[in-house]
């Protein structure tokens, strides 16, 4: 009896048997009613399950929250957005009507951003009677520290006399009718395991957290609230940490501190073997160290000197002592806006998009060489440094057989901690049709299916996520084609280089680079002397690069999601862009862009082709026909009045929260900048690098909600702090 059947069976054994007989006219009849009588019995348990907003279909959420009188919501792809949060919570806010723990939540639930609500009318100062004193200051306490340093931001403790502009403005702030919502745009991510780069000043062990050398901040990780009634701290969002508030946490834990870092000292004794020296945490101060280039820090032997604002460690002698090669490697907290760019974040669906494009037909490539380069590793197929591993890739492709198996080599190096690793000086040879990918990943492993205590590595494969090497001076490629249609093609993700990526004169196919950081100036540097690389193609997908150059004709270039930092100086070749940032001029010969601000100066070549999208563009550009674009709209708009028109073009520019790329608030449009450009992306919210994420559709949704779970006379303002 097949499983749909359900009438038939039912059926007296007489009809069965003379049905049989006939062939099975009325067994067939009955199989396609059982079919409707299936769907209707799936429909009354799916209506069922449909009444409770836990278990209802998505699509019904909406048809939900509308019978709730919610506002409409837009869906926001950059988090999965779902009104489920919003609706299943709607009957709690509106018993919690206008307080601030349930304005944050609002927040959160619409936006994915942490909030922190303040009733700045609570922070007003008035002159009270006599004879009912609250308690209040109206004057700073000069002896508390800590509030000093909260003036001015969210948590301020002092209070103020009355701001009459409106909040909503931007411009007022306390008021009686006035509650503040401030958001952070910005995620914290654990960096495990990263070189802190020595400042080099002489007679001080003097380091930064950064591998990179740069003075930033450091932040610990957020603490998530429990209590759908307490009110947002400074722990529960991501906050710098300052001086003042880690010492306090420190005085009120003592000894049993836990924080938001760590420190170990790494170096070689006498006879060369590692030896690993962690500082304890009963060993940490916390100091102000920004200035030890004029006045030396001078800690105690056996102590580390820690500044959490400047990102500044200077470590005691005691624990360096009697070691070479010294290096000092932390554990530590960074804040960025998103995935753009080199990231201890999980860039796991592009790599493996990339692998399986390669492994899957129509190409159904076996990858033929992997290695894996870790600093302090060991074991089969584990090197120390990334110019051996592209020695092994070259040595591999020497000892193929012939061409047609050079063709199609499909070999992985994968740089799998987030130390910073020095330049290879080796050159990375691709011939005709050899893929080579190289990735900050590791091999993800599966338990022994023999039941044995270690785990398998799986071949083949990658898990790239959690790490962020750093690799020092140029990595150099080149293509050595025989064939015109088969060239080979080279993926770099993850890893920040902190020189170029250099193509040297030969004939490459396509050059990859999801996820990636390339700091040097050109990053993208393309030799096309004597007709080189006239094939090759650039793609950069969720990546910053500084700058691209290629003065002779190449195949195409490619942005997505990205940030270039320099120049694009490709007059020959033609561009796309989706999504993307340019700060420097642009120059190529032909342009397709949707969602991008082109800061500098743009000339394309040929204008009859390409359309520039929903961008900024400045003025006295030269590029194909533009739609919606900015500041050619706020022009319109201005035409009739001529003193206006003449400021439009210094007005409406984009204005950065930060154009360096490991900042947290790197390429976030300014809050205060010009309203025509933070809306003139296709989706109505903000173009450029960040225009994935989102921004400004999270905080329509916010600002359309928002009026109905006020209390009366209250009026909203809405603060990014970063």
């Amino acid at each position: 009896m097949s499983p749909r059947e359900i009438l038939y069976p039912q059926l007296p054994a007489v009809y069965r048997r003379r049905d049989a007989e006939l062939g099975g006219p009325m067994r067939a009849l009955l199989a396609v009613i059982d079919e409707q009588l299936q769907a209707v019995q799936a429909d009354i348990e799916t209506t069922w399950d449909n009444w409770f907003v836990e278990t209802t279909e998505e699509w019904l959420v909406p048809y939900l929250g509308q019978a709730l009188g919610l506002p409409v919501a837009r869906d926001v792809k950059a988090i999965a957005f779902s009104r489920r949060a919003l609706v299943a919570n709607t009957i709690g806010y509106r018993r919690r009507k206008g307080t601030a723990a349930m304005l944050e939540q609002l927040g959160r639930d619409l936006t994915n951003y942490p909030a922190r609500v303040v009733e700045l009318f609570t922070r007003m100062a008035w002159n009270e009677s006599m004879h009912h004193p609250t308690g209040r200051h109206a004057t700073v306490d000069l002896r508390s520290t800590i509030a000093l340093e909260r003036i001015g931001g969210p948590f301020e403790e002092v209070t103020r006399t009355a701001d009459v502009r409106r909040i909503a403005s931007g411009r007022g702030l306390h008021n009686l009718p006035n509650v503040g919502l401030f958001l952070w745009r910005t995620q914290v991510w654990p960096l495990m395991s990263s070189n802190a780069a020595s400042m080099g000043l002489a007679g001080q062990s003097a380091y930064r957290f950064s591998p990179l050398g740069e003075d930033r901040a450091i932040y610990a990780a957020l603490v998530t609230e429990t209590d759908p009634a307490a009110i947002a701290t400074e722990a529960s969002v991501p906050l710098a940490l300052s001086r003042r508030r880690l010492w306090e946490e420190a005085r009120r834990r003592g000894t049993a501190m836990t924080w938001p870092f760590s420190i170990a000292v790494h170096g070689r004794d006498g006879v060369g073997d590692l030896v690993v020296r962690d500082v304890d945490s009963q060993h940490i101060d916390v100091c102000d160290l920004s200035a030890i280039e004029a006045t030396p820090a001078t800690p105690d032997p056996d102590r580390v000197e820690v500044d959490p604002q400047t990102g500044r460690l200077v470590v005691g002698s005691d624990l360096t002592a009697d070691l070479t090669n010294v290096e000092v490697v932390t554990n530590h907290y960074l804040a960025a806006a998103g995935q753009l760019g080199a990231g201890p974040w999980d860039r796991d669906e592009a790599a493996q998009d990339w692998l399986s494009g390669w492994t899957s037909p129509p190409e159904g490539r076996e990858v033929g060489f992997q290695v894996m380069v870790l600093r302090e590793g060991s074991g089969t197929d584990i090197v120390s440094t990334l110019d051996l591993a592209i020695e092994q890739w070259n040595d591999h492709l020497a000892g193929l057989a012939d061409d047609t198996e050079r063709g199609r080599a499909l070999g992985l190096i994968l740089v799998g901690d987030s130390l910073t690793h020095g330049p290879p000086s080796r050159i990375i040879e691709l011939p005709s049709g050899a893929v080579l990918g190289i990735f900050a990943a590791t091999w993800p492993e599966s338990p022994d299916p023999g039941g044995g205590p270690s785990p398998v590595r799986l071949p083949g494969s990658l898990a790239a996520r959690a790490v962020r090497p750093v690799v020092q001076g140029n990595l150099r490629v080149r293509g050595a084609a025989t064939s015109a249609p088969n060239r080979g093609q080279l993926a770099i993700g993850g890893l920040v280089v902190s020189g170029r990526v250099r193509v040297l004169a030969g004939s490459l196919q396509g050059i990859a680079l999801p996820s990636t950081t390339v700091l040097d100036r050109p990053a993208l540097d393309i030799d096309t002397s004597a007709g080189s690389n006239a094939s090759l193609e650039i793609s950069l997908a969720r990546s910053i690069a500084n700058g691209i150059q290629a003065m002779a004709p190449i195949g195409a270039i490619d942005l997505a999601d990205s940030a270039i930092t320099g120049d694009v100086a490709a007059p020959e070749t033609p561009a796309t862009a989706k999504g993307t940032t340019v700060l420097g001029l642009t120059h190529v010969s032909r342009l397709s862009a949707t969602d991008c601000i082109l800061a500098g100066l743009v000339t394309v070549e040929e204008h009859q082709e390409g359309c520039v999208r929903f961008s900024y563009v400045p003025v006295g550009s030269r590029t194909p026909r533009r739609f919606r674009c900015q500041p050619d709209l706020a022009l319109e708009a201005a035409e009739s009045e001529p003193a206006l028109a003449a400021v439009v073009p210094l007005r409406v520019r984009p204005r950065f929260v930060s154009v360096e790329p490991f900042a947290p608030g790197f390429l976030l449009l300014d809050p205060g900048g010009p309203p025509e450009i933070a809306g003139g992306a296709e989706d109505g919210g903000e173009p450029g690098s960040w225009n994935h994420l989102q921004h400004g559709i999270r905080l329509a949704n916010l600002r359309n909600a928002l009026p109905q779970f006020l209390r009366f006379g209250l009026e909203p303002g809405i603060f990014f702090l970063v």
